[in-house]
């Protein structure tokens, strides 16, 4: 924020390929499709990037845990 009598000294913006998740109002909507078409077809999705949240790397090291078990477990209950 900027008070009174302060003004901007460097406006940049540069464009990073894979960085943050962003956030926004149809976020929600956004990822129940993408999750559910995922699901469908029998992938798993895990970590900051598969699960579209900031993790840290613990975070990311139990969703990669918990995908893996899902994934034994359907492919334990195939004939």
């Amino acid at each position: 924020m900027l008070h009174a009598g302060e003004r901007i000294l460097l406006q940049d913006a540069v464009f990073v390929p894979y960085a943050n998740i962003i956030f926004d109002h149809d976020r929600p909507k956004a990822l129940e499709t993408v999750r559910g078409f995922l699901q469908d077809v029998g992938i798993e999705t895990c970590g900051r990037y598969g699960e579209w949240a900031y993790f840290w790397t613990d975070d990311s090291f139990k969703s990669g845990e918990a995908a893996a078990e899902r994934a034994l477990a359907r492919a334990e209950s195939r004939p």
